[in-house]
């Protein structure tokens, strides 16, 4: 079901206490359309003017399926190389979507892959504007859920081939099902997005318990007449649901290893307790806070009263036809109740629990690699939708009257939320940016002499993205002109960074420094970070967040082993280059194998 056949179905009665009637979103007027629509626009400009063709980490591992793929002679070690586990997951859409998407280009693009997973926040913004819609709410109360879904506290996700498919798609394939189970009582095609879950990331496989519990919980006199036929016997259809997913989990664990990149400590209770409370209240990173990750947490505590809050309550309320579905489990021959569990409450339950239960997940998993981590960009697709959740249950529940406050409190602070992630993660967008570029030059210029190479695999599959340095790569590997740039260069052992006071930003793309690292048998492209504006006023006016100055770190570079003379390439706004020297160097000791292989 796509997302605009969402939008323009014909809304079936609705079930139990509520509001009255849907409304259509054909009769909405198009200011509404554009204010909704808006939010999507700048989204899609930003990802626009930032990404590039270039993979980063997982990236690499889709690159190596299609040649893998390639060289399977038989339809059977094709499937195999389709369903291999990577990490925990068995990544069969991704693939899907990259074999497409090299059939269909003759090369494989990783900017397809970001369109593709960040398409997918267009189905969650039209799931949820269809739930409103039937709650009896116009399209602009949907204004605050896409000022959630769609603002940079997701750059790491957006800009990121594998991660936006597999992060963001994952959410909307359970989001998707529990709407069809939740309101349209679409078994056949539930089961198919559940599949589509399971096979897209591995917190998919939650999809199954909590769809066995809606099918449970759905009265059958609430369904639709056109399934009457089928959903005489709704036992049959909880049955045949869980007869499903064992086929499905029992496949996804045949020949399942433990990834070797899981920390060997998962932390104390306290860790991990804490590091589900970060995960779930992470969207209060982008608040102008002296400790994120406290602030995380408060918030993640906040939201995780208000959502048991809620369930409890609607536990309560509806626990006459708890009980009975309960009862028919038992014995199917069993009287329903008269009253009904509405759909928005089964909705929301549903996709709180898949919520939740990630962020459960996630902490188990990831806390050992350090509790920060766990409020990373591409999980924050959790904590945004999470209060979109909230948002939008307490719209449908709470009088009429209250829902216009909630409303206007719900743009106010999504407004602002949205507004605050452009100062607090432009410069990750950016340097993101840089990283992916200069490592792109890194593994395409590999001596001492400005000549490009690229193994086969990578030339067969993949183009390269164009980049600042493809004017004039020459100028990295001549003399540096004057003036001397003036460096402090800190180093420890083989850490080390470069810091500079004096260089101006010419603009927020690629105008600006970069160091250059040579050394007599090649030269290296390190990304740099430009140093920010301090204070408040910093932090609310997204406009002038650089100051001059940057600093350079190793860990932002794989270096050989040797003794690198340091220069500072200088990209003008007409993309000319220009190469000045430091006067400084540092010393690098090569890349040590890694004690313990990232999981990432």
């Amino acid at each position: 079901m796509t997302p605009s056949k969402l939008l323009t179905q014909t809304p079936t009665t609705r079930s139990g206490p509520g509001p009255a009637g849907s409304v259509r979103a054909s009769a909405q007027p198009l200011w509404a359309w554009v204010a909704v629509s808006i939010p999507v626009i700048l989204f899609a400009g930003v990802w626009q003017y930032y990404a590039v063709n270039v993979p980063k980490w997982d990236d690499h591992a889709l690159r190596a399926y299609l040649y893998f793929f390639d060289q399977e002679t038989t339809f059977s070690g094709k499937v195999y190389q389709l369903f291999r586990q990577h990490n925990e997951h068995r990544i069969v859409y991704d693939r899907l979507i990259a074999t497409l998407d090299y059939w269909l280009f003759g090369k494989f693009s990783y900017v397809h892959l970001m369109v593709a997973g960040n398409m997918s926040l267009v189905g969650l913004l039209a799931v949820f504007s269809t739930v409103l819609l039937r709650q009896g709410k116009s399209l602009l109360y949907a204004l605050p859920v896409a000022l959630l879904l769609f603002n940079l506290s997701h750059w790491e996700n957006m800009f990121w081939g594998m991660a936006a498919l597999q992060n963001f798609s994952v959410v909307w394939w359970v989001i998707l099902t529990v709407y069809l189970l939740s309101y349209q009582h679409h078994w056949a095609l539930a089961v198919s997005t559940a599949v589509l879950a399971t096979l897209t990331s591995g917190n998919g496989l939650l999809v199954w318990p909590i769809g066995a519990v809606l099918l449970l919980l759905a009265n059958p006199a609430s369904r639709p007449s056109p399934g009457a036929a089928a959903t005489r016997r709704p036992g049959r259809l909880l049955l045949g649901w869980v007869f499903v997913a064992l086929v499905v989990i029992a496949l996804y664990f045949i020949g399942f290893e433990k990834p070797a990149g899981n920390p060997p400590e998962r932390g104390s209770l306290t860790d991990l307790l804490k590091g589900w409370l970060a995960f779930t209240g992470a969207a209060a990173e982008a608040l102008p806070a002296s400790s994120p990750l406290s602030t995380s947490i408060r918030l993640g505590g906040l939201m995780l009263l208000a959502t048991l809050g809620a369930i409890g309550w609607g536990l309560a309320r509806y626990r006459l036809p708890i009980g009975a579905a309960l009862q028919r489990l038992v014995r199917p021959a069993t009287a329903g109740s008269d009253r009904v569990i509405p759909s928005i409450d089964l909705f929301f339950w549903g996709s709180a629990a898949f919520v939740l239960g990630t962020a459960a997940i996630v902490a188990w998993t990831r806390t050992g690699f350090g509790i920060d981590l766990i409020i990373t960009s591409r999980y924050k697709i959790y904590s945004l939708l999470l209060l979109a959740l909230l948002y939008t249950y307490a719209l449908a529940i709470l009088p009429q009257r209250s829902g216009q406050w909630i409303r206007v409190a719900g743009i106010a602070g999504s407004l602002l939320l949205a507004w605050l992630s452009v100062n607090a993660y432009l410069d990750e967008t950016i340097w993101w940016r840089q990283w992916m570029l200069t490592s792109q030059f890194n593994w395409t210029y590999g001596t001492s002499k400005p000549v490009g190479r690229l193994d086969d695999v990578t030339k067969k599959y993949t183009t390269p993205a164009p980049a600042f340095y493809d004017t004039n790569p020459t100028v990295l590997y001549q003399a540096g002109q004057p003036p001397v740039v003036p460096v402090t260069v800190n180093q420890t052992g083989d850490d080390f960074t470069i810091e500079n006071t004096t260089l101006p930003v010419q603009d927020r793309r690629d105008s600006r420094s970069f160091v250059v690292a040579r050394s007599n048998e090649r030269v290296y492209l390190i990304p740099t970070r430009q140093h920010q504006q301090a204070g408040l006023k910093a932090r609310f006016w997204p406009f002038s967040p650089f100051t001059t100055g940057f600093t350079a770190m190793r860990g932002d570079v794989r270096l050989d082993a040797g003794v690198y003379q340091l220069f500072i390439l200088s990209v003008a706004p007409d993309g000319q280059l220009t190469l000045h020297p430091t006067g400084k160097s540092v010393s690098s000791a090569g890349e040590s194998a890694a004690a313990l292989k990232k999981n990432w």
